[in-house]
């Protein structure tokens, strides 16, 4: 996916689909700042309060500095208050092995439960095709059930493995 394409959720919003670019770390902030602490703890396995901004925006700027051979991201923006903002993300970045990505997909909160998770998953497999990837994987919290419906439903062959509250997913592609 080269370009930007829109992408009607379930009740109606019109979001925007693009590649992340370096000069998007302000904005995965900001999308840092409204997910709530439980979507916060099931994307990054982590519960810690209270992050020093710094360590966030030095994530974030590594987030959105990519190596096109091995790393590729994808956001879905809205106009919200006149700006452009991010309300979901999904990415992958080679393993050792090069034909397998680890993958991730986070939507914020207000964005959830609207198809826009299970789009941008279709999306990112067309992605790793075109980087001649065969596999993705994941670790997903045991609990994150609705990580776990969207790969489900992405109609892909998937293969899952539970063990200490996570589950190891490996999607052929």
């Amino acid at each position: 996916m080269d370009e930007r394409t829109s992408f009607v959720i379930r009740d109606g919003r019109q979001v925007t689909i693009r590649r992340i670019t370096h000069d998007d770390a302000r904005q995965l902030v900001d999308l840092f700042y409204r997910m709530s602490d439980t979507t916060r703890r099931l994307r990054f396995h982590s519960m810690r309060q209270n992050v020093p901004l710094e360590e966030i925006e030095r994530e974030a700027k590594r987030l959105s500095d990519l190596d096109p051979a091995h790393q590729a991201a994808l956001a879905a923006t809205v106009l919200e208050e006149g700006e452009e903002r991010i309300v979901a993300v999904a990415r992958l970045a080679r393993s050792e092995n090069p034909v397998e990505a680890e993958s991730a997909v986070v939507v914020r909160d207000d964005f959830q439960n609207q198809g826009l998770g299970t789009h941008m998953l279709k999306l990112l497999v067309e992605v790793a095709r075109s980087m001649d990837i065969e596999c993705l994987t994941a670790w997903v919290m045991a609990e994150n059930l609705h990580m776990l419906h969207i790969i489900q439903k992405s109609g892909l062959n998937v293969n899952a493995e539970t063990r200490h509250g996570e589950t190891y997913i490996s999607v052929p592609v």
